[in-house]
């Protein structure tokens, strides 16, 4: 339901930087706020205006600017903070309302995993020392080699 709120236009002096339409852009902003996963508070939102709508405005104004005796950037603000708690608390963690059994059976296949990456690690080790002991035993004749490797540049 949306409610229509009189706009008194100033009378002269400075421009208003801070608009009706332009308090409802920000509303619509900060209503998107939790859906994007954007923690809700003044900073971000001050944040979002200036680089969305390319207005630098401080968190005083917005939240103190009235039309028609409502505060609507502040009473944007505080329901998109109360969305903001109310997901937060239906995230809750994935396994926090399993049964205990389910929990040590997934505990279980994780340390059989650990286990077997542990094992195929210190199987590599142990090829790549054999490997490394076989280099170090045999002679190599480093100008034959060198000679080799010049032979094969000039191919």
């Amino acid at each position: 339901m949306k409610t229509v709120i009189d706009v008194k236009k100033p009378h002269g002096g400075r421009k208003e930087v801070l608009t009706f339409e332009l308090a409802c852009k920000i509303v619509k902003l900060i209503e998107q706020m939790p859906d994007t996963q954007v923690p809700v508070t003044w900073e971000n939102v001050v944040l979002k205006v200036k680089t969305k709508l390319g207005k630098e405005l401080r968190r005083n104004v917005l939240s103190q600017k009235e039309w028609d005796g409502r505060k609507l950037i502040a009473e944007a603000f505080d329901d998109a903070k109360e969305v903001q708690r109310r997901l937060l608390k239906q995230e809750a963690p994935k396994y926090a309302n399993s049964p205990r059994g389910v929990l040590r059976k997934r505990i279980e296949q994780l340390e059989a995993k650990v286990h077997a990456l542990q094992t195929e690690l210190e199987n590599s080790r142990a090829a790549q020392y054999t490997q490394l002991d076989l280099f170090r035993a045999t002679r190599l004749d480093l100008r034959r080699m060198v000679e080799d490797a010049q032979q094969g540049k000039e191919a």
